[in-house]
């Protein structure tokens, strides 16, 4: 990326931290989701907690002035709850691709996904999300 940028460019990249989610109160299917996810992503060659590496990654290949920012999203309703059912049923067949969890097992986190996206006194987030950018040398 830094070899296509002009003198003086910028780069930008946002990437998760599955490490960081949070939820209230304690929702054992949402920390079993977590699991499934990373250990999925790790087997397929990804890295569900990429994100906090992002400025190291930037300084390592030559970028100067790099900085980063963290958002995280949560809430007690709406989108943001029902991302993380959604995600599971999405990844469904790879967790079961790869022997991570039966059928009934997926089927009984989403479920228990979807019930806490429906409790109105339930907070949950999504992982972190780490934007971090550096600059190409004027020079």
């Amino acid at each position: 990326m830094r070899g296509l940028l002009r003198r003086g460019g910028v780069a930008i990249v946002e990437d998760i931290d599955f490490t960081g989610y949070f939820c209230h109160p304690y929702a054992a299917s949402l920390w079993r989701y977590v699991e499934l996810y990373t250990e999925a992503v790790r087997r397929r060659g990804g890295d569900a907690n990429i994100g906090p590496r992002l400025p190291g990654l930037f300084l390592d290949v030559g970028f100067e002035r790099v900085q980063m920012n963290v958002v995280q999203p949560a809430g007690l309703d709406g989108e943001v709850k029902l991302i993380n059912p959604i995600t599971m049923e999405t990844i469904a067949d790879c967790v079961l691709a790869e022997g991570l969890a039966t059928r009934s097992e997926v089927d009984k986190v989403v479920a228990e996904l979807y019930e806490l996206a429906r409790d109105s006194r339930a907070v949950v987030s999504l992982p972190r999300v780490v934007q971090a950018w550096g600059y190409r040398a004027l020079s």
